[in-house]
């Protein structure tokens, strides 16, 4: 393995929110402990700012200024002495350290939130046209930063959708994008015309966008309880609506409760595909 491959392994497997979680009997509950939503660390930075529409060396500018403001720390925060214009000193916050009191319109819970404050650094920072306000970019200290971002970049670039019958909605395809920098190498089947249910999320809507993944683990069990688990910890960031795994569905109103595809009378008459034994699916808004 070279040393370039080794350091994108570590940045996936070290820096990615992946909670640890093993699949029972099919008829058991997922019940994922819940980490904090977003992601973190560098791929989390990277998602993030993708999602909120930073793309090119715009895009590699927000990951790198991210990090070099707080190692992708969704929840950092920074005091600051007084200053001109801040008599009472100010607060540096989240993943972006934005400040409460040159922006108090940024409340502390969208700072502490990688989507929120990404969607925010892109507003205050013009499109990323602008970093001036960040005192990493001023002094340079961003650059250092730059092989972490690209590395990052290149992960969530490795996964496709070449050859399906449309695109995927721009979060669904973060989630592709997402599972693939996480978990490696696996099948992942997204827009669809025929063999799903009719009109469900894998069929173009009106736009021509798709907003539905399959994520293949054939009887991998405990790799399949893990992705489940890790787009419900992150499904703020990735728009989920819901998730089925292991004769499960999970909502955001309902958590975790057993799940009966429409064309079976109970689970034993239908197939493993049917009932997502073998698979793990995510649909987004």
């Amino acid at each position: 393995m070279s040393r370039s491959t080794r350091l994108l392994a570590l940045l996936v497997a070290g820096l990615l929110l992946v909670p640890a979680l093993l699949a029972g009997a099919v008829s058991s509950a997922l019940t994922p402990t819940p980490p904090p939503a977003g992601g973190r660390g560098v791929v989390g930075l990277a998602t993030a700012a993708q999602a909120a529409g930073f793309t090119g060396q715009r895009l590699r500018v927000a990951v790198a200024v991210g990090l070099a403001e707080s190692a992708g720390n969704p929840t950092a925060t920074n005091r600051n002495r007084p200053t001109p214009g801040c008599p009472d000193g100010s607060t540096d916050r989240g993943g972006w350290q934005l400040n409460d009191c040159h922006h108090p319109e940024v409340s502390d819970g969208c700072a502490d939130q990688l989507a929120c404050a990404a969607a925010q650094s892109y507003r205050i920072s013009r499109g990323g046209r602008s970093w001036a306000q960040w005192t990493t970019y001023r002094t340079g200290a961003w650059r250092h930063h730059l092989p972490a971002a690209n590395a990052a970049i290149a992960a969530l670039a490795s996964s496709g959708g070449v050859g399906e019958p449309c695109p995927l909605a721009p979060a669904t395809q973060t989630a592709r994008l997402l599972v693939a920098a996480s978990f490696g190498p696996l099948p992942i089947h997204g827009c669809a015309t025929s063999g799903h249910v009719e009109d469900s999320d894998h069929y173009p809507d009106p736009s021509g966008h798709a907003h539905a993944i399959d994520v293949m683990t054939g009887p991998d069990r405990r790799l399949a309880a893990q992705i489940a688990a890790f787009l419900v910890a992150n499904a703020e960031l990735l728009q989920g609506k819901y998730v089925i795994a292991l004769g499960q569905i999970w909502t955001p109103q309902h958590g975790w409760r057993p799940y009966l595809h429409p064309s079976c009378t109970n689970p034993t008459s239908c197939s493993p595909t049917l009932q997502h034994l073998d698979h793990v699916h995510l649909s987004t808004h």
